[in-house]
């Protein structure tokens, strides 16, 4: 299922949110899109890198990087919708989320590829969101 070579890390963290309920696994993919909506994904691993000094050079990866703007907020309104998903709430996926933080630029990027793979094959995109073509895109960033 990997579109790139990955680390153990990821391959670690990728089956750990396989093995989440359905409700777990979309949970936690929205807290790491909503950290990925929100510039959280950094080359510098900074939680808000907008009020760095613009001398810094920093590379960040969002939405729009692959000039997906509003993707993230078509996911969560789809989610809404069709399953009630209005908050989030911390359970089973808690210990997960220090993994995702830990790891490195690249290796989050990694994670977003393989959760939009995740989201595809267990069909909980939109129509219009096509997972295989969301992940092809950040692969090529």
């Amino acid at each position: 299922m990997y579109l790139r070579n990955t680390s153990n890390e990821v391959k670690d963290l990728i089956e750990k949110v396989n093995e989440l309920d359905k409700e777990n696994k979309m949970k936690y993919i929205l807290y790491i899109l909503d950290l990925w909506d929100k510039n959280q994904i950094n080359s510098l691993n900074k939680t808000n890198p907008d009020l760095l000094d613009d001398s810094i050079d920093i590379n960040i990866f969002n939405p729009s990087s692959i000039e997906e703007y509003y993707l993230v907020n078509q996911i969560k309104e789809y989610w809404n919708i069709k399953y009630n998903l209005y908050q989030l709430y911390l359970k089973e996926y808690k210990e997960l989320i220090p993994l995702f933080e830990n790891l490195s630029f690249k290796e989050k990027i990694d994670i977003i590829v393989e959760l939009f793979l995740i989201l595809e094959h267990d069909e909980l995109l939109p129509d219009n969101i096509d997972g295989y073509n969301i992940a092809t895109l950040i692969t090529k960033y």
